[in-house]
């Protein structure tokens, strides 16, 4: 069963500590309905029309409309977050490197490129270099139109830095999603 999220609190200051971004805390489901076909969250998937053809990433089914929310995902080798609109197209004839239409503009991410972090939205790519770690986190605070991909840092009280914040103006339903590289894992 679903976790359900908290209602939505205005005026509110913006968490900067990891301890402050655990209040929003959102135990993330994946939705194997959207999982790319090389990316089977379970065995037998059917062909479903929200898979992606050709990015190898899967959404939750978390719908962050109207809230604010955290989560974290660790990765080994290549991989980034995501928070994808409704709108973002599913198919396509090719794997785009960084969105090129309007409606591929519908979603924002950061993860490690292989030597340096990147995020990406609206079509502008951002090489960013900090050292790398294992675990990335994501904030988004939808009403406010924030969302804060952020480095995970520490063993046993763990810390966060900002890897990049993104402004956005977002009146749709937005879902974390997730994307690997090859022989990678999250």
């Amino acid at each position: 069963a679903r976790v359900p999220l908290p209602p939505y609190e205005p005026n509110v200051p913006e968490p900067t500590t990891r301890a402050d971004l655990m209040k929003y805390w959102v135990p993330v489901s994946l939705d194997d309905r959207t999982a790319q076909k090389l990316l089977w969250i379970s065995e037998g998937g059917a062909k479903v029309p929200e898979r992606y053809e050709h990015s190898p990433q899967v959404l939750c089914k978390q719908n962050l409309l109207g809230h604010r929310a955290y989560w974290e995902v660790d990765y080994d080798g290549l991989g980034g977050d995501r928070v994808v609109c409704q709108s973002a197209p599913r198919k396509a004839t090719r794997a785009p490197s960084r969105p090129r239409t309007r409606r591929e503009r519908r979603l924002l991410g950061a993860g490690w490129s292989g030597s340096c972090y990147q995020a990406w939205h609206n079509g502008e790519n951002v090489d960013i270099q900090l050292p790398q770690t294992s675990t990335i986190g994501v904030y988004v605070d939808q009403p406010a139109g924030m969302v804060k991909f952020l480095l995970v840092e520490g063993d046993g009280d763990k810390e966060v830095q900002l890897l990049h914040k993104f402004r956005v103006n977002v009146r749709e339903k937005v879902f974390p999603g997730f994307w690997v590289g090859t022989n990678s894992s999250a």
